[in-house]
């Protein structure tokens, strides 16, 4: 058997524990239940708190705090001087072997340092101990039955031991998410590059196949080799006679083309030939500009998309409204929203649900991105971006560059109708323009080429076709670098996120078996430890959708009726009692590294019949050492009744209660002798004419002694006295005692000697006129040093009253067994 007892808790300057030089020292017995109980305002959270810290390395409730409440500066006491925070957890191998202290500290700017005795690992056993049941609040135990099905179903993996791979599920599930995984890789932008890639081989292939013609003579045959069809085109420049000596020892792509037109004039000569080639040039340039043109069937295709998308966007009203829906989406879907129908931004009631409207909304704000990713997509794949040399061209310099100032709009998609007509129109205005452009020039060239020797307008044209077919084959290149890089790339991403979504389904799978299997093993212990807490017709039922992270949780049973949401029907204590028996059942089947469970005031919501029931069930069958194998289970409660049931079962076996009193300001002590030392520091207040923090010390003083004296004397007291934790309860005390005293007085049985009798009636005349009669109507401002010093005197007085000295001269006293017996 593996694993930690907590033998020991010491603290200092943590929380609401300051003992400055004197930390607080609890000690735990592993073969034994433990229980601590402490007024509220002590410390009881405090020391939950410091183990919570020390083992999980945060308190959420002060780090959720918000940014402006400083949440991490309370941390650490705030009266003690040292600045630093002290836990010391002494823990005891359930296998056997020496204790080990592991020591954590936190200074005030947050840090944090661990370290353990005899070389052991501190880190690695504060890990081994962190597992969901080991800390369990009545907050917790809420949380679990009022979280969504699928933060229900996260908690409860840890319960089964499954924390890891809850995680690990929901990591992949966040990794493969598509949106998310295409944001993270920029796959739009790289597909926009694919895009334009693509476009831009086809053009230059089409440019290829022209120029080609207009160099050899025969059509261009796409499954020749390069090599091949180079060679051609270099052979038709070749056999020119006055181009042979630039071709001669040099591959096609090294021949240029403008020395060719040059030669040309040089043995022609003539300005008209110049002017010839300028022409050829310009022709070449408006045509491949006019080419580039998307078609009619294209600018319809952008006009709907964005028609498309301006209608989703009237129904978004900007990003703003976005941010609104989504936290309105959020705070309606918050189980802690009690009214789907109340608008949490204007507190107006709807006759519907609003989360279905604002999911509308959001709806459309996801049309919307589904519209301009269309968008984008035609305006990269149809070259809306690629005709900077059509608009250079065919517009006027006092028009604006409109396909220029529209490039980032339509890149990233939004581009509204408007534009799109806009756009359309001055695509077609400039394709008009080029048109009439390309014929003027075409006519031009043949009007030109008709007074020219027709031998050089053919060597012009063969090198100006040779120029396009070089220019044209270096971008098929690029295109063809470029698109096969972004291919690949987007290759290896669709890879990933196959592998992703492959992992995740199968991990998800895997994951969701698991706990379906320890849940089934669950169950039954859940039903068994309800049913010996509430003792009704009432089952519990868990209820795990296969491959799916949701736990619900229903009754099978509901009296008569079967099959019933256990969030609409069950009273807080049920609920309660259906979540601490769902963690218990898991505790006893899959523990972990922690052979411990700290329980914090878990019995809150019920009453004492059902807190007596619950007791009895971590007694008898959950924890040490009435289950051999159980866990050592520590107990933390400021519940009178449950403390007196406490007292009651520390008289016997199997049982270690402590109780502690004190204040966050001065120190918090156990009782066992701290009472001696609250005496001793109210006396030191009183001597400082401190009466501020006396006074509540006296309270405690006074209360404790009370309760001692009727507990050793046997002084029966009202049922009502055990549930009132109020000022009065002192004084209750006090009359209860006083009447025990006169009932045996009466009837002749009294066994306190007449001198007691007279001092019981002095000390009680001294605590009820200068103490209590104040202290029950708040006027704490009447008491004085002096007048409380009294008070304490008087206190140990009447305890005194009710002791005998035994053996008779050993100056030893003892109380009476009863108010009628000595011994």
């Amino acid at each position: 058997m593996s694993g930690w007892y907590l033998k020991e808790l010491s603290i200092e300057g943590f929380r609401g524990v300051n003992n400055e030089g004197a930390p607080l020292v609890l000690k735990f017995r592993p073969d034994q239940i433990n229980s601590i109980s402490a007024p509220n305002g002590v410390g009881k959270t405090s020391i939950f708190d410091a183990v919570v810290y020390a083992i999980t390395g945060r308190i959420a409730k002060l780090d959720d705090l918000p940014a402006s409440e400083k949440g991490a500066s309370y941390y650490l006491n705030r009266f003690h001087s040292g600045g630093v925070g002290r836990i010391a957890l002494t823990l005891l191998p359930a296998a056997l072997g020496d204790a080990v202290t592991v020591t954590v500290e936190r200074d005030a700017a947050g840090g944090r340092t661990v370290s353990a005795t005899g070389g052991a690992d501190g880190a690695a056993i504060l890990e081994d101990l962190n597992r969901e049941f080991v800390l369990l609040d009545g907050r917790t135990f809420q949380d679990f039955i009022d979280l969504t099905p699928q933060k229900r179903g996260r908690s409860f993996a840890g319960l089964l031991g499954l924390k890891r791979y809850s995680a690990l599920r929901q990591a992949l599930a966040t990794m493969s998410h598509t949106k998310a995984f295409n944001n993270h890789f920029a796959v739009s932008a790289k597909e926009t590059t694919r895009n334009s890639a693509t476009v831009s081989g086809q053009r230059a292939q089409a440019a290829i196949k022209e120029a080609y013609l207009a160099l050899v003579g025969d059509a261009f045959d796409p499954a020749e080799s390069e090599a091949a069809f180079l060679a051609k085109a270099h052979s038709a420049l070749h056999g020119i006679e006055i181009l042979r000596p630039l071709c001669e020892g040099r591959a096609f792509e090294a021949i240029d083309p403008a020395a060719c037109v040059d030669a040309a004039k040089a043995a022609e000569g003539g300005e008209k030939r110049e002017e010839l080639a300028k022409l050829l040039r310009q022709h070449t340039a408006w045509s491949d500009a006019v080419n580039a043109a998307p078609s009619v069937a294209d600018a319809e295709a952008l006009i709907s998309l964005a028609e498309a998308r301006d209608a989703a966007l009237l129904q978004t009203q900007g990003d703003v409204f976005r941010q609104l829906y989504g936290l309105s989406e959020t705070i309606l879907s918050d189980p802690a929203w009690e009214d789907p129908a109340l608008c949490p931004t204007c507190d107006r009631a709807a006759e519907a649900s609003l989360r279905d409207h604002v999911r509308s909304k959001l709806a459309a704000f996801d049309t919307v991105e589904q519209t301009s990713k269309a968008v984008s997509d035609i305006w990269s794949a149809k070259g809306w971006n690629q005709l900077d040399a059509l608009e250079n061209l065919a517009r006027l310099p006092e028009e604006p560059a409109a396909l220029a100032l529209a490039r980032s709009s339509g890149a990233e998609g939004r581009l509204s109708a408007e534009t799109a007509w806009t756009l359309t129109d001055w695509v077609e205005l400039l394709v008009a323009r080029a048109h009439v452009k390309v014929e003027a020039l075409g006519q031009a060239k043949e009007a030109l080429e008709r007074s020219l020797p027709e031998k050089l307008t053919a060597v012009v044209e063969k090198a100006e076709a040779a120029r396009r077919l070089q220019t044209n084959l270096r971008d098929l290149r690029t295109a063809n670098i470029d698109l096969e890089a972004v291919s690949a790339e987007l290759a290896r991403i669709a890879r990933v996120k196959a592998f992703l979504d492959t992992a995740c389904g199968a991990f998800a799978t895997a994951e969701s078996n698991a706990g379906a299997r320890r849940l089934a093993a669950i169950e039954p212990a859940t039903r068994s430890i309800f049913a010996a807490i509430m003792f009704s017709d009432v089952v519990p039922a868990l209820k795990k959708r296969a491959g799916s992270e949701d736990l619900s949780i229903s009754l099978a049973n509901f009296w008569s009726l079967t099959d019933v949401s256990a969030q609409a029907v069950l009273s807080e204590s049920y609920r309660n009692a259906f979540a601490i028996s769902v963690y218990l059942a898991a505790a006893s089947l899959y523990g972990g590294g922690a052979k411990f469970l700290i329980l914090d005031d878990v019995t809150s919501s019920f009453d004492s019949g059902h807190q007596f029931h619950l007791m009895n069930v971590i007694k008898s069958q959950f924890a040490r050492p009435g289950v051999a194998t159980g866990p050592q289970v520590i107990l933390l409660s400021h519940d009178t009744a449950l403390e007196k049931l406490f007292n009651t079962h520390s008289n016997g076996d199997g049982w270690w209660h402590q109780c502690i009193q004190g204040t966050p300001r001065t120190s918090v002590l156990p009782q066992s002798g701290a009472i001696h030392k609250i005496r001793g520091a109210t006396i030191g207040f009183l001597d400082t004419g401190n009466t501020t923090d006396a006074a509540p010390r006296v309270r405690q003083y006074l209360e404790f002694k009370l309760e001692e004296v009727i507990a050793k004397v046997n002084i029966p007291v009202p049922i009502g006295l055990a549930f009132n934790d109020e000022k009065h309860m002192a004084k209750n005390m006090i009359d209860a005692i006083n009447g025990a005293v006169a009932l045996h007085r009466a009837a002749n049985q009294l066994i306190l000697e007449p001198a007691q009798v007279a001092g019981l009636s002095t000390a009680v005349a001294t605590i009820v006129s200068n103490y209590l009669s104040h202290w029950s109507t708040g006027q704490t401002q009447a008491f004085t040093a002096p007048a409380l010093r009294g008070v304490m005197q008087a206190i140990d007085d009447f305890a005194g009253c009710f002791q005998f000295e035994h053996p008779s001269g050993s100056a030893q006293r003892r109380y009476y067994r009863s108010l009628g017996q000595r011994l």
